[in-house]
């Protein structure tokens, strides 16, 4: 069977785009955080681009948003228009954008540097219960409640750096669940009743940028860059490597070519090494399909 779609591959060789993804970091933060997540980011090789956007200045609009296939939002300064770019979120996730959102702006008490507009008290939209306030000092990775989650593939480690910025409370809103911890059992990751969103429970700029964040070698990079392609349509059925919601010819083009390219994404039977029995765990997830 490999050599069979190695064939179909050589013929169309259509994969490498197919599964291409533009995301974007909309955030009231500083620059050189901005930058350094998205170089963070980029170097994991997941995306067709990583852009920034920053909302202490700039306020984006549903158009803007919706030149990308997810985004992730936090805050430690305040959005320059809270309500418009709340509505502009909102409307983002309405129309299908993935919205994955972090501390502060889901746990800060400052006013407006949570997201306001139509997002603020919205459970179609919130997922960890926001405002609750943070827990600080030294923390790390605690329980994985769903190890098979795409967003905690290869999440091994994970250490929050000397402040580990995290939300008070355990609460989610309706139909959430946690998918993470911390050691402390606070919420590291959860998906909202709509896969199309997702909280992570820290900060995202690493310890490159300040030693209190998170250390950049753990796994926060695997965190942040898999929570966006869950979040952008990859995530919820993980045989859908093209993310066009359907499982077709093309999946098996787009699993060819990770493994081709030595990409461990193609590794789905998660042993560390590209195989044929990869392609056999991807093949038999194809079989069962996606809901």
């Amino acid at each position: 069977m490999q050599r069979r779609i190695l064939g179909i591959g050589a013929i169309l060789s259509l994969a490498g785009s197919a599964i291409a993804q533009d995301v974007a970091f909309v955030a009231a933060a500083t620059s050189a955080q901005l930058q350094e997540i998205q170089r963070v980011v980029e170097a994991t090789g997941l995306f067709n681009s990583v852009s920034t956007i920053d909302t202490s200045s700039v306020t984006p609009t549903v158009d803007d948003l919706s030149d990308f296939d997810a985004v992730m939002v936090w805050t430690n300064l305040t959005p320059d228009q809270p309500d418009a770019f709340g509505d502009a979120l909102a409307d983002y996730v309405d129309a299908g954008g993935g919205v994955v959102v972090a501390v502060f702006a889901n746990s800060s008490t400052t006013a407006d540097r949570d997201i306001a507009g139509r997002w603020r008290g919205n459970p179609e939209y919130e997922v960890i219960v926001p405002r609750s306030g943070n827990r600080q000092g030294a923390a790390s990775l605690g329980t994985i409640l769903e190890p098979d989650n795409p967003i905690v593939d290869g999440v091994s480690t994970f250490f929050g750096g000397t402040s580990s910025w995290r939300p008070s409370v355990t609460r989610l809103t309706a139909g959430a669940r946690a998918i993470a911890e911390w050691d402390d059992g606070r919420v590291l990751v959860a998906v909202g009743a709509n896969e199309k969103r997702v909280d992570l429970g820290f900060y995202p700029p690493p310890s490159t940028v300040s030693s209190s964040f998170w250390d950049i070698d753990t796994d926060g990079d695997l965190l942040l860059a898999q929570s966006l392609l869950f979040v952008a349509g990859r995530g919820g059925c993980r045989a859908d490597l093209d993310g066009d919601g359907q499982l077709s010819l093309f999946d098996f083009l787009a699993f060819q070519n990770l493994f081709d390219a030595g990409d461990l994404t193609a590794d789905f039977d998660g042993d560390g090494d590209l195989t044929l029995f990869d392609f056999l765990a991807f093949q038999n997830e194809f079989d069962v399909g996606c809901d």
